[in-house]
């Protein structure tokens, strides 16, 4: 006797579609099904029939979820369904069933008036899938799992019997949920921890029971510096999930691009990829963390927090904030002292260009200002602006001031303008120029770019973040700056001073949304 195995229309819009034994088959969008939702792919379901054993292997590739007996699948998930099983191509559309001709041996035909019998779940399905409510169906993770983004940049670990949810209960860990054994600030190994307060096992449990899906979010940069190996540290977070107890998704960053916290790149992956293709609630969520920017003495003997990157986090993305004292002693915040950042972000006004830059002589404009202050973007303005009358020498590309100063002249000599895209943050590095303007008798002006140290720094961070060519720069070379720096005057041969405000522009809303948030832990 041959088998065979169809997809069946249970509206009857189409044919049936023939399912081959043991070959796979693209099911979604097309003239075969009738299907033109765009919200359905081409290939949203692979589907592949054993004949022999009267079992169909259903797998979801398709960006939107797919449903099965009223169950979401998760994508790229695999599932092994019996004839009389339901398939929703779209989850709650376009329904399907599996038939195989002849039926198995064992399928009893259904009767009270062709209803379904309630076992047609198979067991297996019933432990993959949990219903929430009467509107949204989601799976359970059934193992524990571990999974890695962006080349390693972020982990993402999922205990057995996490269940994804439209409210989340969000919490970074050191400091928060766990503190070391030893009494030191930093654990001395990877076993050097315990739970922060007895609290804590009981109130993430209240918040599971109420539906919350549970995660901690965690800055780990030690494991990408190579300080820690990442095998210690997964044993370590699979034993403080264990230890508290229930169903807990945990991401950490390992390094210090866009998925280190304050930057949302963790949020981004939990909202995009982890959790089942459902739409958080923000004003029901909320993220807890102990980097609030408290000042020494928030309480009595409290040391200074050691930044505020916990809250900055939840300001960029719109979260409700706690503290791990509010949340899991009750304490008030209300009069806690608390430092904000010296650069806001968002506050940052528009600047139109400032003609004055341009001079209708030749000239050496010399810049002044800290590393990504956004000296070498006005310079281009200058350029262009200038129909390229200026050309620019920059010490990061050119190596030295002495090569910079070989360019320079060589540029003077042709007739064009010069600007000096470095540093110079004393008198000694600006004599340089001063000295060959007079030798080779051109005008020489100092442009001194204002930008703040953090908002420089913020700059610097964004560069980092957005991938772009610039070099790295450490607070070392912050910090030399700005004991170097003495504010630049006429008396030191330049014919004018002008001080020039940098704003930035963008290529695209999503780098000015990024630019406008939090990015600095301090």
């Amino acid at each position: 006797m041959t088998r065979q195995c169809f997809l069946k229309c249970l509206l009857d819009s189409h044919a049936p579609i023939k399912l081959p034994h043991n070959v796979e088959t693209f099911v979604g969008r097309s003239k075969l099904t009738l299907i033109k939702d765009q919200a359905c792919s081409r290939k949203q379901l692979i589907l592949k029939a054993d004949c022999d054993q009267c079992l169909l292997e259903v797998k979801q590739i398709g960006i939107n979820p797919s449903g099965l007996d009223g169950y979401a699948l998760k994508k790229d998930g695999l599932y092994k369904i019996k004839h009389g099983s339901k398939i929703e191509i779209l989850l709650n559309q376009y329904f399907h069933l599996v038939e195989f001709d002849p039926p198995p041996d064992d399928y009893e035909v259904p009767n009270q008036g062709n209803k379904r019998k309630k076992d047609t779940i198979s067991p297996e399905r019933q432990n993959k899938l949990i219903k929430i409510d009467n509107k949204n169906s989601v799976l359970v993770s059934m193992e524990d799992k571990w999974e890695d983004f962006e080349n390693r940049e972020v982990y993402v670990f999922t205990s057995k019997g996490v269940k994804s949810s439209s409210k989340i209960a969000a919490f970074d860990m050191d400091g928060t949920l766990i503190k070391t054994k030893s009494g030191k600030v930093h654990p001395v190994d990877t076993k050097d921890w315990q739970i922060i307060f007895p609290s804590v096992p009981s109130k993430l449990a209240e918040k599971f029971e109420d539906g919350y899906k549970v995660i901690i979010l965690s800055n780990q940069s030690p494991i990408g510096s190579g300080r820690v190996k990442i095998e210690d540290f997964k044993i370590k977070i699979e034993n403080i999930v264990s230890k508290l107890g229930i169903p807990i998704q945990v991401f950490f960053a390992t390094g210090k691009g866009f998925y280190r916290k304050p930057a949302p790149g963790m949020w981004n992956i939990l909202s995009k990829e982890k959790n089942d293709n459902i739409l958080i609630d923000m004003e029901k969520s909320f993220y807890c963390g102990d980097a609030a920017g408290r000042n020494a003495n928030w309480a009595p003997g409290k040391k200074k927090d050691f930044s505020m990157v916990d809250i900055l986090f939840a300001e960029n993305l719109g979260l409700k904030f706690f503290t791990p004292e509010q949340y899991f002693l009750g304490h008030s915040i209300a009069n806690v002292p608390k430092s904000r950042p010296e650069f806001i972000p968002k506050d940052l006004k528009p600047t139109t260009f400032d003609g004055k830059l341009i001079s209708a002589i030749q000239e050496l404009l010399v810049f002044v200002g800290y590393p990504g202050s956004g000296k070498s973007f006005i310079a281009k303005q200058i350029e262009e602006k200038s129909a390229h009358k200026y050309v620019t020498v920059c010490r990061d590309v050119l190596g030295s001031w002495q090569k910079c100063s070989t360019e320079a002249t060589k540029f003077l000599r042709q007739g064009k303008s010069v600007i000096v895209d470095s540093t110079n943050p004393d008198v000694e590095s600006r004599k340089r120029w001063t000295s060959l303007a007079r030798e080779m008798k051109v005008q020489c002006r100092c442009a001194h770019v204002t930008t703040s140290k953090s908002h420089a720094q913020h700059n610097n961070r964004f560069r980092e973040i957005m991938k772009t060519k610039h070099a790295t720069v450490n607070d070392i070379i912050f910090n030399t700056y700005k004991s170097k720096f003495v504010e630049p005057s006429k008396s030191e041969g330049f014919q004018d001073v002008i001080n020039v405000k940098f704003n930035p522009t963008f290529e695209d809303k999503e780098a000015e949304r990024v630019y406008r948030m939090f990015l600095l832990e301090k």
